[in-house]
């Protein structure tokens, strides 16, 4: 494990974390709860960083596993987002306080995309091909009308602020 970045102006970090769980959500979400239950209270960093899970079979508490806004926070191996807060309170105080605005408008996206591509070529989009069974490698590029797709996306989220 690396971090991206190394310098102490640089706001984020993100941790690629291959062999931390990779098949088994529930033991990478311990280690995350760790890190952020002891790690963070032992180096005092609650109130200066925050962490961002991402993992290949991510579930939102409560949800199905096959929600599609679970893939808001999936990605191909086990990871680490770490944020600075003070720049994480600047970004949601440029959505006018609204933390949750930006996972709203990815659900948004992933919902459409689900109608439009159906579950499985949704899916097959968000991963190109890294998913199990899909034989790794990338699966090509976005569906026709995905740049559409995301126009209208954003349009309609301009039309909720006005």
């Amino acid at each position: 494990m690396a971090p991206s970045s190394t310098s102490a102006n640089d706001g984020t970090t993100i941790v690629v974390a291959p062999e931390y769980h990779p098949r088994d959500f529930a033991s990478y979400m311990s280690l995350v709860h760790y890190i952020e239950d002891e790690l963070m209270d032992e180096y005092d960093l609650h109130g200066s960083v925050q962490l961002a899970p991402f993992h290949p079979r991510f579930v939102f508490d409560g949800n199905d596993d096959d929600g599609i806004d679970n893939h808001t926070n999936r990605g191909p191996y086990p990871m680490f987002h770490v944020l600075r807060e003070d720049e994480v309170s600047r970004a949601v105080d440029g959505l006018d306080g609204d933390a949750g605005r930006v996972w709203r408008r990815n659900v948004d996206l992933l919902m459409r995309m689900e109608e439009r591509y159906g579950r499985e070529g949704a899916v097959r989009a968000l991963t190109l091909g890294w998913e199990e069974g899909e034989g790794g490698g990338g699966g090509g590029g976005p569906p026709d009308g995905m740049d559409k797709l995301l126009m209208e996306v954003r349009e309609s989220f301009r039309q909720r602020d006005n």
